[in-house]
């Protein structure tokens, strides 16, 4: 009886360290956790210095007639008079 009582004790033990390193909330979930923590938290800093640099071509836009000139001929090919715009297309 002792014998199946102990034998019983460690099935137990032997699961519930089972579920700690490898159940559904163990150890290896929580460190597939904070990994995808840490890859969000790399990408909003990406975003954040995308956002930045977004912020400054508005301010540009909005107060810098050469910056203004040269979005619109980059982006809408407009050309001054007497001037040729050449198109080539990408390879």
């Amino acid at each position: 009886m002792k014998r199946l009582f102990s034998g019983l004790l460690l099935l137990v033990i032997f699961y519930f360290v089972w579920l700690t390193w490898f159940g559904s909330r163990g150890d290896r979930a929580l460190r597939s956790v904070e990994h995808e923590i840490k890859r969000i938290g790399l990408h909003n800093q990406e975003l954040k210095a995308d956002n930045q640099l977004l912020e400054h071509k508005i301010r540009l836009l909005q107060s810098d007639a050469r910056y203004q000139e040269l979005v619109v001929r980059r982006e809408l090919h407009m050309i001054r008079e007497n001037e040729i715009l050449f198109l080539f297309e990408a390879q």
